[in-house]
């Protein structure tokens, strides 16, 4: 099979010749700025760009040298970046939202949440979902992968997720408060959210709907060893927006959502999967209740799992014996339906160039 149509048949719940393998297909799949840097230098690829595709998280999409050389079925086609004006290390994001550099990693942490002070929400910056310089050029990018390229097309992420947004903009303790005691502030903040995310969703799906496979939708639900809060409060308070906004993608375009929610979300999976989410990343294998033995015995020809690779230890800190062994077990657990592999989030800094090869090498032998 062809890339497009082996990703396309896995994330139908369909029988691929092999498993799907995904590297730079999504925001989420990509590499650290540092570890691309170090990956091309192991690899003496002479490719010299570094193009930041998330400033917050210091994330940079492979080069297709290295997207090719790793045999990566996936190919995004990610809104425009528009780098921000970063002083002493902070920049301001949409709503106002400030961001600082945790130096010396790339990452960037939330420094400021408007609303931690106030429910005022005419006080709040709304991001603009019209810029122009978001979409130029998208749509022939998208229809010239289409037509010339054999890969599945993946429309990454747009504005985050009502809750994680809401986290941001009140902060944690504010926010945990609003779940139990605060449902009329964050109904109304939350149809603002939603009309933002349709004019955003809306225009995106607009100029690349028609060429991709699946889009992205991002709403960090987990800790490590729970969801973040009762799946009784989020069927009462985030479930009714999920639904809607999920709902209008799927009648806008037929694409699939993938939903990135990090961390123990298995007991909010089935609420998930009535409001519209088709594929659940990134299967973070060593949180509570998310094995690959577990998730596939319950959800296999329910839902499409993509990534799984082990950055918590086996990828960072595991021989190549480790790493073959880890992929063998995804791979054979996960199978060629239901599932695209790849590694569990943005590889980061602290993992060596040898050991990105050796799962990619393993993926090969074991897909």
């Amino acid at each position: 099979m062809k890339s497009r149509e082996r990703v396309m048949r896995a994330i139908n719940l369909k029988e691929a010749d092999r498993t799907p393998v995904d590297f730079g297909g999504t925001i989420v799949t990509c590499l650290d700025l540092n570890a691309h840097k170090r990956l091309k230098e192991y690899l003496k690829i002479k490719d010299g760009r570094d193009p930041i595709v998330d400033y917050t998280m210091g994330t940079v999409e492979p080069c297709e040298e290295l997207m090719q050389r790793f045999g990566s079925d996936v190919r995004r086609v990610g809104l425009n970046v528009i780098p921000p004006k970063i002083v002493d290390n902070v920049y301001e994001g949409g709503f106002g939202i400030r961001y600082k550099k945790a130096v010396p990693h790339e990452y960037f942490d939330v420094c400021c949440s408007p609303l931690a002070d106030t429910e005022d929400l005419d006080k709040l910056k709304m991001p603009d979902p019209d810029m122009p310089e978001m979409y130029f050029g998208l749509t022939d990018r998208a229809r010239d992968l289409y037509e010339n390229s054999e890969y599945a097309l993946f429309a990454d992420f747009g504005v985050p997720g009502f809750y994680e947004t809401s986290q941001k903009l009140r902060g944690y303790e504010n926010l945990a408060c609003d779940l139990l005691i605060n449902h009329g502030f964050l109904t109304a903040l939350y149809d603002r959210l939603l009309e933002l995310q349709k004019r955003w969703f809306g225009n995106y799906l607009d100029k690349v709907g028609k060429y991709t496979a699946a889009i992205g939708y991002a709403d960090d639900l987990g800790m490590q060893d729970r969801p973040q809060m009762s799946p009784e409060t989020y069927r009462q308070v985030i479930k009714p927006y999920h639904k809607k906004i999920f709902s209008f993608i799927h009648e806008k375009a037929d694409v699939k959502i993938m939903l990135h929610s990090c961390g123990a979300i298995e007991p909010l999976m089935d609420d998930l999967i009535d409001a519209g989410v088709d594929i659940f990343n990134p299967l973070q294998t060593r949180a509570a209740g998310m094995t690959p033995e577990a998730l596939m015995g319950k959800y296999r020809g329910r839902a499409v799992f993509w990534g799984g690779m082990d950055e918590q230890q086996i990828l960072p800190h595991g021989t190549k014996e480790d790493i073959a062994s880890e992929v063998n077990r995804l791979m054979d657990t996960m199978g060629r339906s239901g599932y695209v592999f790849g590694p569990g989030h943005n590889i980061q800094e602290d993992t060596p160039p040898e050991s990105i090869v050796a799962m990619f090498e393993a993926a090969k032998v074991y897909r």
